[in-house]
Order: C-alpha cells, then structure tokens, then sequence
C-alpha cells in the first residue's frame, strides 16, 4: 500500500515514544493517540478494495495531506526533546492532528473502489537461452567469424539498430563465447550512453578489462604516475596482445573521436564492436559497407522465441497456438516485447485460452506490454520497481544496496514470517526479473542476484510512472541541463518527498521546499563539492550518494545534523569520522566508499546501527565503560585486524553477515586475535575471513616458512566457526587441506570459496559425512596436486569452479558422479589447466550418456 509517508511518521513517534523519557507523562498519551488512529490507517480490516482502480491513485493526495499535518508533530516533539519547545505547544499540536486524522479518517476508509491485486510467487523463466537470440543466429554467426578470421588489422564493427531492438544481447551473446574469449588476450567492455565524459569512460574501461593481470605486474611501480588513457595504450600497443573492446550505446560523433586514439593497431587482429541507435554515427564510426543493421524479427520467429521464453523445451498446448502467434505478432517484431510479453504469460499459473486473451487485448506495442506487466505486479513491488527510476541510464544497481534502500524506505512487508526482509527483497528483485523488467547483470556464486540495471525502454516507463505516482522525482530526466535545474527545480520538487539529482543541483539556492525532502539519490558529477548545503533538507532520512568509478570528494557539511537520517550512504573527504556521528541516533545504515576508514568511539552509542560498510575500516576502536551492545547491528564489513576479544562478541551479538582481513605476513610471537571466539556468534550466517601476505610463490615455500606459518595457525585455536555458517570465504590462509574436516562439519554450510592459497599443501582426501549441505566449492589459486574424494562426500554439489590451480593433476573421477553436479567452470591459463577442462569434458559426455542434460563444463579464460 502505498502508506510510506504515514508509516515513517509512525515509527518516529513510536520511537520517540518508546525512547525519550525526558517527555512527560501527559504529552506521551497525547502523542500514543495519535500513534493508534495512525495504526487504524493501516489497519487491513478497515481498507475494502472492490473494482479495477488501484488503492494509491485515489489515496495518495489524502494521505500525503496527513502526512504533512503529522510533520509538525515530529517537528513539536523533537524540538520538545531539544528543550526549544514547551510541553503546553506539544500537547496543543497532538491533539490538533488527532482531531484532523478523526475526521478524516471515515473517508478514507470508505473508498472502496480499489484494486484486489493478489501476489505472486517467484517463479522462474522455464528457458534459460539468452533473450533475442532467436531470428539471429545469422548475425551471431557473422559476427564471430568476424572477430575470428579476417585482416590483421584492427577492425571496428559498427551495429546500429533502434532501442529495444536487442544490439546489446546480440553483442553479449557474441561476447560470452568461449571461442571468442580464448581468441582475445584482453576483452573489454563499457557503456557510452549519452551522458558521457572521456574519464568515465576511461575509468569504466580499465575496471572492465580482462586479462591485465600480467600486464599490471609491469607497470606496478609505476601505474599511479601514468595518466589513465596512456596506461590503456600501454596496456593494448604489445604485438602480442590481441583485443576486442565493446563500446555499447554511442549516442554521438563526438563520443566515438574523443576515445578512438585510445586504441591503437599492432596489427595483431584486434577488433571493436560499436553498438548505436543512429545510422550516422555507425557510418562515421565505419565509412566501409561492412555495417551491421539490426532489423525486426519476422512473425515465425517471434512465435519461435515467444515460446521458447514460456515453455522452454516443453510441447505448447495446441489450443494456445493460434492466440499466442497473434500475440508474438503484436509484439512488431521487437525482442524486448517479446521478452517482456512472455514474462507476463509465463506468470499465469494454468494457461488457457482465455487467460491468454486477456493479453493480447493490451498486446499491441512495447510500452503497453511493460504497463500491463507492471500492472500485475504484487502491490509493495510496484513501488520497489518504480523507485529504480532515481538510478541514472545504464548505471549497474548493486542488489544488496537496493533491497536495502527498499527496507529503509518500508516499501517491503513480511509476506512470509519465516522471511526476512532482506529475503523477501531478494524474491521481489527476482519476480522483477522474471517478469523481464529487470535486467541482471551479475549473480553470485550461490545464484543470488549480485547486480542489476533496466533496459532503457523500461526505463523511460519507470520514470515516467514514479513521477506519477510520487515515489522518486529524476530530476535530470526531466530537466537535462543545469540552467533548466537552476530555474524550475524548486517549482519542480514542491510536491516529492524522494528525489534524485546531480551534485551540482545541490548548490542551488532557492530551496523553498526541501524542508519536506525525506529522500535524495545523489549522482556524482566530476568537479562539483557539495559543501554545506544538504542542512536545507532538514527532514532527510536517506542520503544515497551513488558508487561511481570516478573518484569523488564530498564534503558532507552539516550532516551530522540530519538528526532524522536512517541511511547515509557516500564518499567522505577524509578517512577519519567525525565524533558528531553521534548526532545520528536513528541511523540504520552507514556505507562509506574509502579505505581504511577510522571510526570513533561514539560508534559504539548508535543503538539502530543494522549495516556498517566500508572498503576496510582500521581496527575498530575498543568499546568503553558500559556502553550497551550493538543488538540490531546484522552487518559488517571490512574490519581490519580485529581483536575477537570477549568484549566485542558481545558488543555485536546478532552480527549476521561479517567481513575481516588481517593484514600482517606473520603473526607476531605475542599476537593474538582471539579467533577461537568467533563461534560464539551465533547468529552469524556469512563470513570472509582474509589474510594479507607477498605473494607465496614457489621459491617461497620452504621449510622455516612453512613451520613459521603452522606455529600461527596453532596459536589461532584452530580457526573455529559458528555452527549457523552458511556461507564461507578464505583467502591467504595458507591452512592444510586436513583443516577442511573442520569446515565439512559445518551442518548448514552452502557456499566455500578458498581464495589466494586458503590452503597450502598438495594433498587433499576428504571424508563421508562431510560437506552434507554444500552446493558451491570455489578453489581460486593452490598448490593442490592430488584430490581424493568420492561422490557421497559432497551429497549436494552444483557447482565446482577451480581457478589458477596449475599444480592439480585432473578432477577426481568421482566428482562425476556427484548426481546434483550442475556446472564445472575451469579457468584456462596454461597446458595443466587445459589438461584439467579435458577431464571435466570427459565427465559431460559420461553424463550425457546417461541422460543427464542439464551438466554442463564452462571454460574460462584468464
């Protein structure tokens, strides 16, 4: 529903309630009044829904109307507490909206006219093919064939086609091919889009490249001097690194001449892909024919693809042929309608004739096909959807960051009581997939979404309908340049309470209105500081300052201030917090984009605190006297060299999610970082647990070290976890594989991932009863030679991914054996590893054999 305003005023006054004892007696009933007639609102009892309109198109007004009466209470109250203000005032003030939310509270209750708009569970796409493929397979043919044979000259292909044509998934698909990544040494690439600047593309560039791993060894001492569009060329000028670059998206002329120098010819076969929507600027980037031109799918192969999205591989009722060819021709032959078509029928859960009529009615062109998928979306998922608005074109939205904005913002409920929220954010996130309003980008190594985006046609829907519906204002979406900003913004904004604009919008002066502001999504712009001036917005409780590449300096000025503030997300002009954190008492989440952040003392006084993030924070500071634990803190991360001392376990009790990196090569004779106490977390679900050290190559591995590093390892009490343990990362540890036993017997364990020699000698046997619950092993860099292991070892294996394990002599037979094995992913870097993918290949065509299609062996290039 769409009470998000009333319901933050709720919990403020249920918070000051509950926690400000300097009130008296007489103004908490007062304001406890207030506080039920609220909850009446909320009440499902009171609330009939009949008929096709939506509950918040009729509402909204009223209850944006309530909120602003209901402002001047929090306002009363915390003045009250600050001492500006009289007891006498409050009361008058409580008791004034009291009476208001009486009388208006009839009215609300008796419009009936709403919408019955039942929720849908997750449920996934039957095919996992890439979307659009289907009707161009000739293109994918050609475009490879391309990249692989041909001149040795660097070569750009230019592909131009409208916005939801499918450029960028062709290009994907064309990207992802294992022929394609073996081929190329380096492989890049970055979206353009048409707010560009030649440092973010640049930077973007550099963070996408893979396969600099050696090359960055070269210029190691002195990378930090070399401009970035220089390091680039040094990077790409070797005759013998070959390299495709994908630059998607190119809006303009300008755009293409101001990054072109960038790559220069060794004459190796290098290539570049140009993805554009104008056919000039594919001539202008290519003057030769050699251009590809997207066009519309024909009507046989939208019914192709159409079904291929609903049913996969499974036979089509007969009945739903005829309806559902007429729907995939309605589609006008664009892929992404027919994607987004078939994520709406594939929601259906028993096909029929007539529930496949009902969407064809609507089933004329794309953006009536996205609203009528919005449409049918649960009600709280409206809102989580809508709200991606306030991210900018093409920016790849961090899954975690998201659902927890969405948590802050109240727009998610428990569904599911044996849920948490985060959890119940997780299955809205994937139901926005499945309906193919979503994109995603990355997943996780346990398939959860890592990061997502929006397809510009989406949206250009999503910030048309957030506007509408008031959940976030894109400033620059409606008002493009900064002279436009200057002038209309105030006007503008006057009725929003979420915004999102840039930097420099921030420096505006004419700020009539941002008293009522409760939330700002912030879009960095190079070269603009921020000083001072987010005191105007007085009400802020989220401040989301994006994560770009560039490198920002915000200077946050008076925000410690913001005493209403529950999530403060940004950059921060110096790695020193200030004390006045402590000003910020209702903060839930603090995320800092900066390394080895110091924190004070005060930290320890933010009772609310449930996320605490940084790059890498110095080593926490020690709790104090009787300061009370950190009970609703569930995550942090990355704390340096943390002392697991029996103080802090029980400053951080319920930590559930917990990152540490330990930065000496050695542990000293008389160190101790008490990790045997860390199975006393008992809450703790996910833990990454880091040792910093030189790299241990081969030359290093001798016998002083080795009894050194085992005297340490003996000292840590044998590194003992939390039997809740779900999810475990090591990196640097340098353990003996026999210590794995201790981490088999984790009885929930799902996830291990052994990183950067997590463990150290050549010989690994594992035992029955071991790893019952483990559905991902990742082995990323080991001196592992022999592997002995059996089938009934890892009862529940998926996933199996072995990266630079050069000394590892094959994949143990009985891996294949393993019947829940989905994927082996084998990194290929060298003879031994190739030797290695052969063995898992044997294992898939073992398996094959017997009927078991859905294993698959995936090679990665290095």
């Amino acid at each position: 529903m769409a009470y998000e305003a009333l319901d933050n005023l709720q919990q403020t006054l249920h918070q000051i309630l509950e926690r400000r004892d300097n009130l008296l007696t007489h103004s908490k009933e007062s304001a406890s009044k207030t506080h039920e007639i609220i909850e009446y609102l909320f009440c499902e009892e009171n609330i009939s829904y009949r008929g096709p309109v939506k509950p918040e198109v009729r509402l909204a007004n009223r209850l944006r109307e309530l909120a602003a009466r209901l402002e001047s209470v929090v306002g009363d109250v915390v003045d009250c507490i600050k001492g500006k203000g009289s007891v006498s005032s409050l009361e008058s003030t409580v008791g004034d909206v009291a009476d208001y939310i009486k009388a208006k509270k009839s009215s609300i209750s008796s419009i009936t006219d709403y919408a019955d708009v039942s929720s849908s569970s997750r449920s996934a796409i039957t095919s996992s093919k890439d979307d659009g493929v289907v009707g161009f397979e000739e293109d994918v043919e050609v475009i490879k064939d391309w990249l692989l044979e041909g001149s040795s000259k660097l070569q750009v292909l230019p592909i131009v086609g409208r916005g939801d044509i499918g450029k960028t998934t062709l290009v994907k698909i064309v990207y992802d091919d294992a022929s394609v990544m073996k081929h190329f040494h380096i492989c890049a690439w970055v979206t353009i889009s048409q707010d560009h600047s030649v440092e973010r593309i640049v930077l973007n560039l550099l963070a996408s490249m893979k396969g600099i791993s050696g090359l960055r060894a070269i210029y190691r001492d002195v990378e930090s001097e070399i401009p970035t569009e220089s390091l680039i060329r040094k990077y790409l000028e070797y005759k013998y690194i070959r390299y495709l670059i994908v630059m998607d998206d190119i809006w303009s002329k300008k755009a293409w001449d101001d990054v072109k120098m960038l790559f220069p010819d060794a004459g190796n076969g290098s290539r570049i892909i140009v993805t554009t929507r104008l056919q000039d600027v594919a001539a202008y980037v290519n003057s030769s024919s050699f251009i590809r031109t997207m066009s519309l799918l024909d009507a046989p192969h939208s019914w192709n693809l159409l079904k291929q999205k609903v049913f996969g591989d499974k036979d089509i009722p007969i009945e739903l042929e005829g309806i559902g060819f007429k729907i995939a021709k309605n589609c006008g032959g664009l892929p992404l309608s027919i994607v987004v078509a078939a994520g709406l029928l594939s929601k259906i859960k028993i096909h029929t004739r007539d529930s496949w009529k009902q969407i064809a009615a609507n089933n004329t062109q794309l953006d009536t096909i996205i609203c009528s998928s919005y449409t049918h979306l649960p009600n709280h998922s409206e809102k989580c959807f809508l709200y991606m608005a306030g991210f900018p074109e093409d920016y790849e939205i961090r899954a975690s960051e998201l659902i927890n904005l969405w948590i802050v913002e109240g727009f998610l409920k428990h569904l599911d009581e044996s849920k948490s929220l985060e959890e119940e954010g997780e299955d809205c996130l994937e139901d926005l997939v499945d309906k193919s309003l979503v994109l995603v980008t990355n997943r996780k190594s346990d398939g959860k979404l890592k990061s997502c985006s929006l397809h510009d046609i989406v949206r250009e829907f999503c910030v048309r309908q957030a506007a509408k519906e008031k959940v976030i204002l894109p400033v620059m979406d409606y008002l493009p340049t900064p002279i436009l900003r200057r002038h209309f913004v105030p006007r503008l904004i006057k009725d929003h309470h979420s915004i999102s604009f840039s930097f420099y919008d921030l420096h505006l002066k004419n700020y009539v209105h941002s008293s009522h502001i409760r939330t700002i999504v912030c879009i960095p712009k190079k070269g603009y500081k921020s000083i001072g001036v987010v005191e105007k917005f007085s009400s802020l409780r989220v401040l989301h300052v994006l994560r770009r590449n560039d490198h920002w300096d915000w200077e946050p000025g008076q925000v410690f201030d913001l005493v209403h503030l529950t999530y403060l997300a940004s950059n921060i002009p110096s790695s020193i917090v200030p004390s006045a954190i402590s000003k910020l008492q209702n903060l839930q989440t603090l995320i800092i984009y900066r390394s080895e952040v110091l924190l004070p003392i005060e930290i320890w006084g933010l009772q609310q605190l449930k996320h605490l993030i940084a790059f890498s924070f110095q080593p926490l500071p020690n709790p104090e006297g009787e300061k009370s634990p950190l009970e609703n803190l569930q995550a942090l991360s990355l704390a340096m060299d943390l002392v697991w001392s029996k103080r802090m376990v029980e400053m951080i009790p319920n930590i559930k999610k917990l990152g540490i990196c330990y930065s000496k090569v050695k542990f000293d004779v008389d160190a101790s970082y008490c990790l045997d106490n860390l199975k006393q977390l008992c809450r703790l679900e996910k833990l990454k647990l880091e040792k910093q050290h030189e790299d241990f190559s081969s030359t290093q591995h001798d016998e002083l070290g080795w009894i050194s590093f085992r005297q340490a390892n003996k000292r840590l009490g044998g590194l003992n976890f939390p039997l809740q343990l779900r999810r475990l990362t090591l990196s640097g540890w340098k353990l003996p594989w026999s210590d794995m036993t201790i981490i088999g017997s984790l009885p929930h364990l799902q996830v291990l991932k052994l990183r950067n020699y997590a463990c150290h000698d050549s010989y690994w046997k594992t035992s029955k009863g071991q790893f019952r619950e483990l559905r991902y092993l990742l082995i990323d860099r080991s001196y592992l030679v022999d592997w002995t292991t059996e089938a009934s070892h890892f009862p529940r294996l998926e996933c199996l991914m072995l990266r630079q394990c050069r000394s590892l002599r094959g994949i143990p037979t009985n891996v294949g054996h393993i019947l829940t094995l989905k994927l082996i992913e084998v990194e290929v870097d060298g003879k031994s590893s190739e030797y290695l993918l052969r063995t898992a290949k044997w294992m898939e065509e073992d398996r094959q054999k017997f009927g078991y299609e859905s294993f698959q062996v995936r090679e990665k290039c290095s």
